[in-house]
């Protein structure tokens, strides 16, 4: 008998052991809004041995613990689960009705109870415990589970971790996992990584937080580092106390020059936000491989502005989220991708820029995701990626820059004397094209430097630079002339030379001939790519006129603009510009294929002289200042600091005429006094003088042509003279045979020493004249030496 109640009692302790392996770990009490709508509740064996559930009790508890469901015979296996639920809830074990407390005012609670009702599991969620309801080591209960959200399950922080504690041990678990592990909200996270580098040593620095109110173990959770995608270490992590962080750093060693990604994630098996668990930054190491390359700044209305940039490094690069950030801190922010020594454009509307630039590569160009407006006068930019690691910065003064024209990195290559240009290129700007400023390969430049006449010889000095990528050694040093307008050239000087990086060329050669001389200098290489900045020019005058003053207005009529008439003798098809100075002002006159170029003082000048001259075609500059009707000095020097010409004009040039302009009587003379006088004309702007003669005639010479001519018929005829001066007073009288005057021509006009009078055949009386052979006088009274000069003639009236 002993030994049977021994039995019993060994047998009961067994099974009480057995029965505290079996817990509550999950239930779904208040189903509104999950995805099954119905209610069910999760067992849990955290023992080794099975266990038979065959009449143990579900109960639920309002105001008290009443009975749901009893079980049938069935074996929970040691570390399963078993799920008892209502109809249509997946995957159950057993289907029942639940009915459970939905909480809400007081405390509510689920029980189980075993076979034997000595073990019980209880869950109480809510407050306050108004009734008093008991757990399972006190009554009344005094730790309470939260009350979840409709849709959320209690669930276990620890699969079959019990501490009778409800508080402790459930949460609210908004993913619930009906039959399978809990998954208790770890949330470990990092928000930055900072990469410094230390004598050579580049090293890794973050910090882990530990969001949840949990402890990491130690050695459960993991650091791994990558570099450029490739897996670089995996640290262990220690342990991590709720609500706190640890420091991490860690050595990443030495890296060649290049362009780095660096990625830390944490990893942690049961850490359900992984939102949070990585950070990355970068670092440039050495020179960029990207750069900016050209910029539209300043566009059309019909434009719009833009930013090229360059990929010189041999690998393509991934540019998403890069930026390009302006002066002010407004961005420009893009994504894409750029291939190796490749292109990429930046603009608002790549439809646009096609349409502006038909030329250019559709798969080049990006449509921005963000755009600042760049200034059209002083700016800077930056170009950036995500984590703020600059490649490339540059800043520009725009004044300069003409509308719709961009401005081109000369040497994308090299980052040393960085140097923007003005695009050449016709269209104004190069998108996705080689920039027209970039140097060539191999590119030797010369510029003329200076010159010195020294007694019968000129010194002369040119600078050689290599400006291309690479360096080009030896070339042909070669200086030709070209006299005057002609267009042959003379060689007189060859010369093989060395060339390191820049070289400051001296040689001399003999004075020229008189004339005006064109030196021209070349250098020769077959290396050179790029012939069209190999020739420069200078100039020298040995008492040559290839462009002269060839009037002057200095004392107009009211309202008139005074002006200065410059003519060009010879075409110096080299030469950029010349200088005309007057008095202490000078004024710099662009070279022109025209005969004649005018100066004067404003625009509203130069649109009074065209209106009323007819000079539309003939190009006036402004600049001129005041006139002095007393005289001034002027000189002409063109680009060389050579001197054409220099004389000061006085008003008994044009017997101090108002109105009457000073004319140059042969623009191929210097200008003496001589060689001066006033037009007979008032004026002649941008046509050859009314004074000009090439060539003084010897004698008086008088003709009558067409004769005979009868102003019957409407006819006129000219009378034609040429007298040894360059200015006259001229008298013309008609006789008839009887010797009297019938018509005074002209009486005392000021002419030049040709010209040209037209008689239609009336007399002084205004009617025409009979029939007849009649007498032509003329005389005329040099302006200077008062030498009279006679010449008669006859002229015939016919019918």
């Amino acid at each position: 008998m002993k030994r049977i109640i021994y039995f019993l009692f060994m047998f009961s302790i067994f099974s009480f052991l057995l029965s505290q392996n079996i817990v509550i770990n999950e239930v779904l009490y208040d189903p509104t809004g999950a995805d099954t709508g119905y209610e069910w509740i999760e067992l849990y064996n955290a023992g080794e041995q099975a266990v038979n559930l065959e009449n143990w009790i579900i109960q639920k508890a309002g105001t008290s613990f009443d009975d749901v469901f009893t079980f049938p015979e069935i074996i929970i296996e040691p570390d399963s689960f078993i799920l008892i639920g209502e109809e249509f809830v997946p995957n159950t074990d057993i289907t029942t009705t639940l009915v459970f407390q939905n909480g809400g005012t007081a405390t509510d609670g689920i029980r189980i109870v075993s076979a034997d009702a000595i073990y019980t599991d209880t869950v109480l969620y809510d407050s306050p415990n108004s009734n008093n309801l008991p757990d399972d080591i006190s009554s009344p209960g005094q730790y309470f589970a939260p009350d979840v959200s409709s849709g959320n399950t209690l669930a276990r922080k620890h699969d079959g971790e019990d501490s009778d504690n409800c508080e402790i041990d459930f949460f609210e678990c908004e993913n619930p996992t009906p039959g399978e592990p809990n998954i208790y909200p770890i949330d470990l996270a990092i928000y930055e990584l900072n990469i410094t580098e230390i004598e050579g040593i580049l090293w890794l620095e973050t910090e882990v937080f530990n969001l949840s109110t949990e402890i990491v173990d130690n050695s459960t959770a993991s650091l791994e580092i990558t570099i450029n995608n490739s897996v670089f270490n995996v640290y262990d992590l220690p342990e991590i106390l709720p609500e706190s962080y640890i420091a991490f750093s860690c050595e990443l060693g030495s890296f060649s020059a290049g362009y780095y990604n660096v990625e830390i994630t944490v990893n942690y098996l049961f850490d359900n936000n992984l939102e949070n668990n990585s950070a990355s930054s970068s670092i440039l190491i050495g020179s960029s491989p990207l750069v900016l390359n050209e910029v539209m700044f300043k566009p059309a209305v019909s434009n719009q502005e833009w930013i090229e940039i360059f990929n010189r490094s041999a690998s393509g690069y991934l540019v998403d989220n890069f930026a390009i950030i302006d002066a002010s801190g407004g961005q420009i922010s893009f994504s894409g991708s750029i291939d190796s020594q490749d292109f990429m454009v930046v603009c608002q509307d790549p439809n646009l820029l096609l349409e502006i630039y038909p030329e250019t590569n559709p798969d080049k160009i990006v449509e921005a995701e963000s755009w600042t407006a760049l200034n059209n006068t002083e700016e800077s930019l930056k170009l950036v990626d995500q984590y703020e690691t600059k490649f490339d910065s540059t800043s520009y003064e725009g004044n300069n820059c003409p509308t719709n024209f961009s401005i081109e990195r000369v040497n994308p290559f090299s980052d040393e004397n960085i140097v923007w240009d003005v695009c050449q290129d016709s269209m104004g700007a190069t998108p996705t094209f080689q920039n027209s400023v970039l140097p060539a390969e191999k590119d030797l430049e010369l510029v003329a430097d200076s010159f010195e006449v020294q007694q019968n010889q000129i010194e002369h000095s040119v600078i050689i630079k290599n400006i291309g990528l690479e360096n080009i050694t030896d070339a042909v040093f070669i200086c030709s002339t070209i006299l005057d307008d002609d267009i042959s050239e003379t060689e007189i000087y060859q010369q093989e030379i060395a060339i390191l990086d820049s070289l400051l060329f001296i040689f001399l050669t003999d004075i020229t001939p008189i004339g005006y001389t064109t030196f021209k200098y070349e250098i020769i290489s077959i290396e050179d790519l790029n012939e069209y900045n190999n020739i420069d020019f200078s100039f020298y005058n040995n008492n040559a006129l290839p462009f002269v003053v060839n009037e002057i207005m200095y004392n107009p009529n009211e309202e008139e603009p005074e002006w200065l008439e410059l003519k060009i003798n010879d075409f110096i098809f080299a030469l950029e510009e010349f200088f005309l100075i007057v008095d202490e002002d000078t004024i710099s006159i662009p070279f022109s294929e025209n005969e004649y170029i005018l100066i004067t003082n404003s625009n509203e000048d130069i649109q009074f002289l065209q209106s009323n001259y007819d000079l539309e075609d003939i190009p006036i500059f402004t600049g001129l200042g005041s006139l002095s009707n007393n005289g001034e000095q002027i000189s002409i020097i063109d680009e060389c600091d050579n001197q054409i010409e220099s004389f000061f004009y006085i008003s008994d040039w044009n017997d101090d005429l108002k109105g009457v302009s000073i004319e140059r009587v042969n623009p191929g003379i210097i200008a003496n006094p001589e060689n001066w006088g006033p037009a007979v004309n008032v004026c002649t702007p941008g046509t050859q003088n009314s004074i000009f003669v090439q060539v003084l005639p010897s004698n008086v010479k008088l003709s009558v042509n067409p004769n005979p001519f009868s102003p019957y018929q409407s006819e006129r005829t000219i009378f034609s003279f040429k007298l040894p001066e360059k200015l006259s007073r001229v008298t013309i009288r008609i006789f008839d045979l009887k010797g009297r005057l019938v018509k005074k021509l002209v009486d005392q006009t000021l002419q030049a020493s040709e010209g040209d009078l037209i008689w239609d055949g009336r007399g002084d009386n205004s009617r025409n004249l009979s029939i007849g052979v009649y007498i032509v006088l003329m005389e005329a009274t040099s302006r200077e030496s008062e030498k009279v000069y006679a010449k008669k003639t006859t002229v015939v009236i016919g019918k």
